[in-house]
């Protein structure tokens, strides 16, 4: 008689941006952030501030960005790959279209951030300030948050299969009509997290979480 195979165990990866040490300063980043159509390529950017202003796009590849502000910024489109942010000022920063690749931000105050059709893989999100931010419908593969500040943020109906939320603050987040399938919530701040039953399914849970999700699931725990 043959033996029914147990569920295959997922194996969480993500990938590093990949950028070379021989970076070139941008010398003059007010000018080259001036354009309409901005793009940057395997260049280190740092110490700016820029006033909010609106723009078609910005294409950043293989590149750093640190300490630059670019609060309340608009972006017709958004993409970035292999690029590592920094201490960097994203707070009400918004976009209607937006692709990541490769992409690392540390410690970055993401207040307000909104993302129209965000595609995301390989993205790292760590530390830093999210409150509020708005992700909604997005996709995010093999990509992983850690210590961040999701409270009041906007999951709606967003694809978070297979990611990581590691010792984050989730408190009032929006995670109706996600998915939730082999993410791991464990050590996180869950506490009036908003969904349905069916947006757990498949998650990853510690017991104390579990006991909170229970009663979602119409489960008594006596």
């Amino acid at each position: 008689m043959k033996q029914a195979k147990s569920p295959k165990e997922f194996v969480f990866h993500r990938r590093e941006p990949e950028i070379h040490d021989d970076l070139i300063a941008v010398v003059d980043a007010e000018a080259l952030f001036g354009r309409d159509v901005i793009s940057v390529s395997e260049s280190l950017i740092e110490g700016v501030q820029f006033q909010e202003r609106n723009a078609t796009s910005l294409f950043i590849e293989a590149s750093v960005v640190e300490r630059v502000n670019l609060s309340n910024w608009s972006f017709g489109s958004i993409k970035l790959a292999d690029v590592r942010l920094v201490n960097c000022d994203l707070g009400n920063l918004e976009a209607r279209a937006m692709n990541m690749v490769r992409v690392e931000f540390i410690n970055c105050r993401m207040t307000g951030f909104r993302a129209g059709k965000l595609e995301c893989q390989d993205v790292l999100i760590s530390q830093g300030d999210q409150r509020y931010s708005q992700f909604r419908f997005s996709h995010f593969k093999s990509s992983e948050f850690e210590s961040c500040n999701f409270e009041d943020a906007d999951f709606y109906g967003t694809d978070l299969s297979g990611t990581r939320f590691r010792i984050c603050n989730l408190r009032n987040a929006e995670m109706s009509k996600t998915k939730l399938v082999d993410a791991d919530l464990r050590g996180s701040v869950v506490d009036g997290v908003q969904m349905n039953a069916e947006d757990i399914r498949g998650a990853v849970v510690d017991a104390s979480q579990a006991m909170l999700f229970a009663p979602l699931l119409g489960i008594r725990i006596a």
